[in-house]
């Protein structure tokens, strides 16, 4: 007898989908910061509570809170709790048939995943969750109260038996959370499977979500910002922030672009156009274009991809490590994006998957390793073929177009890079003068041996007309690499005669090397002297006819800004206007009168133009200039000390503005009774911070809550000065705080922060 049966799913099946197949928290975390991303939210807070050991007894929980679109009660029944559905599909298969960029434009942003069950990251993270979720054009809170233990009972329960309990109300502001929900979604995840979420797994989290999104492949215009909230951290993120050490815990995620940290070093940019007709190189050493070219595509199943490869030389390391606070090889390695979004394992510390490390033990000198590269992969677009595997953590399912994206990245990308740096091409040596057809000559030839037959008329060249000489001084950079390698020969020498040989030919070697060095180290020498003018004399020239102009034109300036202010004073005054109206006229009065007292102090020592309101110069050299030579002039009783005065910051910025910076915080030392001031800088994050510290008496209790109000004094002063400076700072992006008294490493007394951008 024949009939038709069906299928039963079993409640093991939450976990197969849920704690078994997502075998990582950080994993876990991602896949639900995605799933906000889908969501069209523009920012998602990522909040840890009670994690410490001293407050588990509390009861730890991780949040995941969004301002996404939010869900209907229609949404949660027919979309959350529809195991495997998914909309990103829908829409992902949309990408076939529509045109790639309007498709993204009707709906704002592609999408990151397309399985429908990236929620059940929820079950690995804990055994607990509770969903709040509102749309803005509803009044409804809704929430789900979902406990995963109940789908491990018993197996033999068919999953879609097992209820979740859903509620609703009308409030906006969820009580138990003290959170105001517009919009958007919040996971509360509590009864965690794994509590120890310690310092050094809450960075590895952060780094994780660093690389979640390639900006460069999203677009500026798509908004999106990730927060980490542990607020367990906040005093030993302040403390390592004090001793050096850039990573924090709390804050906002950066996205890191590689090429936007300013590091110059040798890169090769990749792309197959959209139609996988053509393929588009492009070689750049130190911001210098050095050729590009334009080839048919011979990969028949590869399109619409781009690479950006880096090579990293010590130099590079190091100035990335001093901007991230990490070194490149905790960092990762090349990444795979698709559509903006990471896929994992790829790129991170330890994964080989181009083989990279594997490759350069069989040819140690010639080959370039994970350590040496970073950069990214880009696959845009409708793209089948790179699925990623449903465990999250292995990449892409392996299929004939995955070997081809290998293929194509080894030879098209990193052989090439590896031949414009590693490899000792022939070159021509000579002084002799070159003719431009025999500079042409010879510059494609150069070109030939890293691309591979540059007259086929398939190809089409364009190069650099300096190649030849860039290419030299690339050569001469390798040297101390050349030293290493014939020093590694001497251990397979047959007898002490052929030691002995190579012995003479590495000191002679050497020798030539360190006549270069030194060369080199005085041209440097007087490159940065050149750099670093002085922006003081250390005397005052003579009041000449300049130094009048200069101060008499500022003076003019500022007479008239005072008359108008004065002006609106009067027009207050007769309108009946009150004394909250007033008091910022005045204040205003007050701030043009210390620019000419400051002004009339420095004129006659600057050595910039300073009837120009802006300069483009170093400001930490400037900062330092004007306490040394103006300030510790002006008060010979009071010493100041430096760190990190040796960082470069050159930035636009307004030389009168920081003077009076400068002025009142030193104003309030001395009134604190200070005789020592200790000034620190930091680069981070493209902003200077300065730590200004004394030993005076500090500042007590109750008035480190007061003191940036205008009128707020402990003195006989007009207790506008903080005022004055943090609504200068504000002005332009910056800020200041009071971090503290005797703050370890800085004076005993008061120390603040002052953010410059």
């Amino acid at each position: 007898m024949a009939e038709e049966l069906d299928f039963k799913i079993s409640s093991g099946l939450k976990n197969i989908i849920g704690k078994e197949l997502i075998t990582d928290d950080l994993i876990a975390i991602f896949e639900l910061v995605k799933n906000s991303y889908d969501a069209s939210a523009k920012s998602v807070k990522i909040v840890f509570q009670n994690i410490k050991e001293e407050n588990k007894s509390k009861g730890a929980k991780i949040l995941i809170i969004d301002d996404g679109d939010g869900m209907s009660h229609d949404d949660l029944k027919n979309k959350w709790l529809f195991v495997g559905y998914s909309e990103k599909r829908d829409f992902e298969k949309g990408l076939e048939t529509n045109d790639f960029r309007d498709k993204i434009g009707e709906r704002r942003r592609i999408v990151a995943g397309a399985k429908g069950i990236g929620r059940f990251s929820c079950d690995r993270l804990g055994k607990i969750l509770k969903l709040y979720t509102k749309k803005e054009n509803e009044n409804i809170i809704h929430q789900l109260y979902m406990d995963w233990n109940k789908f491990e009972e018993d197996p033999k329960t068919e999953f879609q038996t097992i209820k979740v309990n859903y509620e609703s109300n009308n409030q906006t502001e969820i009580k138990e959370l003290n959170i105001k929900l517009l919009k958007g979604t919040i996971l509360e995840i509590s009864s965690l499977r794994n509590d120890n979420w310690d310092r050094e797994k809450l960075l590895k989290l952060k780094r994780y979500m660093q690389r979640l999104i390639n900006p460069s492949q999203v677009g500026e215009n798509h908004e999106f910002e990730i927060f980490l909230d542990a607020k367990e951290y906040t005093e030993e993120d302040e403390k390592h922030r004090l001793e050096g050490d850039f990573e924090v815990i709390n804050g906002v995620v950066k996205n890191i672009v590689f090429e936007r940290l300013g590091i110059k070093t040798t890169h090769i940019n990749c792309k197959i156009d959209e139609n996988g007709k053509k393929i588009y190189t492009e070689l750049i050493d130190k911001g210098k274009p050095i050729f590009n070219l334009e080839e048919k595509n011979e990969y028949i199943d590869l399109k619409n991809i781009s690479i950006k490869l880096f090579f990293l030389n010590q130099e590079a390391k190091y100035t990335f490590t001093k901007v991230m606070g990490l070194q490149p090889v905790n960092y990762g390695s090349i990444f795979l994006y698709k559509n903006g979004f990471r896929i994992h394992p790829y790129g991170d510390f330890g994964d080989d998957w181009l083989g990279l490390d594997r490759r350069k033990t069989q040819g140690y000198q010639r080959f370039m390793g994970n350590r040496e590269l970073m950069g990214r992969i880009e696959i845009n677009g409708y793209q089948p073929d790179f699925k990623e595997v449903s465990s999250r953590d292995s990449g892409v399912i392996k299929t004939q177009s995955y070997e081809q994206l290998l293929d194509f990245f080894a030879e098209k990308v990193l052989r090439r890079l590896e031949k414009y740096v590693v490899e000792g091409l022939d070159w021509d040596p000579g002084n002799s003068v070159k003719t431009p057809e025999k500079i042409e000559e010879d510059s494609l030839a150069l070109i030939d041996k890293i691309v591979g037959q540059v007259k086929d008329p398939k190809k089409k060249v364009n190069f650099n007309p300096d190649l030849l000489d860039i290419f030299k001084k690339k050569q001469v950079e390798k040297i101390p690499e050349l030293i290493k390698n014939v020093e590694s020969l001497k251990k397979y020498a047959p007898s002490s005669k052929e030691k002995e040989y190579i012995d003479t030919q590495l000191k002679s070697f050497k020798k030539a090397t360190k006549i270069l060095e030194d060369e080199k180290k005085e041209k440097e020498k007087e490159l940065d002297a050149t750099k670093k003018t002085t922006l003081f004399l250390s005397k005052a020239v003579s009041a000449d006819k300049d130094v009048l102009i200069n101060l008499n034109h500022s003076i003019k300036i500022t007479t008239f800004a005072i008359d108008k202010i004065i002006d609106k004073i009067n027009q207050k005054i007769k309108e009946g206007g009150n004394l909250t109206e007033i008091l910022p006229l005045i204040d205003e009065i007050n701030l043009e009168n210390q620019k000419i007292r400051i002004l009339s102090s420095y004129v006659s020592f600057a050595s910039f133009d300073t009837k120009v309101e802006t300069i483009k110069r170093d400001m930490v050299l400037f900062i330092k200039e004007y306490l040394d030579k103006i300030i510790s002039v002006r008060d010979k009783s009071l010493k100041i000390r430096f760190l990190n005065e040796n960082i470069v910051f050159d930035k636009k910025f307004k030389p009168l503005e920081i003077s009076i910076i400068l002025d009142n915080l030193i104003d309030n030392s001395r009134k604190a009774g200070a005789s020592s001031l200790f000034v620190k800088f930091e680069s981070l994050n493209n902003n200077l911070h300065l730590f200004i510290s004394d030993n005076g008496e500090g500042v007590d209790d109750e008035a480190k809550n007061y003191i940036f109000n205008r009128g707020y004094t402990t003195t006989d002063g007009s207790g506008i000065g903080l005022y004055h400076v943090k609504k200068i700072l504000e002005s332009s992006g910056g800020d200041i705080k009071f971090i503290g008294n005797n703050i370890k490493g800085l004076e005993k007394g008061a120390c603040f922060e002052v953010v410059l951008k």
